[in-house]
């Protein structure tokens, strides 16, 4: 979880291929899951960036609250494996349009 100072309230929080527990839902914005695989070519590939791929999935979360069929959100913290970390903010950086909604920090 976040170390730093966040106002559960406008933050969503989006677990990566973990399981989420009771405690860790309480008091977020929205809570998500996503399960599937991380994928490991270029951006526009399509058996990476298919339909059910991480970034369609953000891409859809970011259209619904723009369109404004869910509570907006300031940010979003992914939560996944720590094996998984890096590759999983690599593969979204190589996002073009999804870096249009979101900015992928450590």
């Amino acid at each position: 979880m976040p170390d730093t100072q966040i106002n559960h309230h406008e933050d969503a929080l989006l677990f990566v291929n973990t399981k989420i527990t009771q405690e860790q839902k309480a008091g977020w914005c929205h809570v998500w899951h996503w399960n599937g695989e991380i994928g490991q070519h270029a951006a526009h590939c399509v058996c990476c960036n298919g339909q059910g791929s991480l970034s369609s999935f953000l891409l859809a979360r970011a259209q619904e609250s723009v369109l404004g069929r869910c509570v907006s959100y300031r940010s979003v913290w992914i939560i996944c494996r720590n094996n998984e970390a890096e590759r999983v903010q690599k593969r979204l950086q190589k996002e073009g349009f999804l870096n249009s909604f979101y900015k992928f920090v450590a």
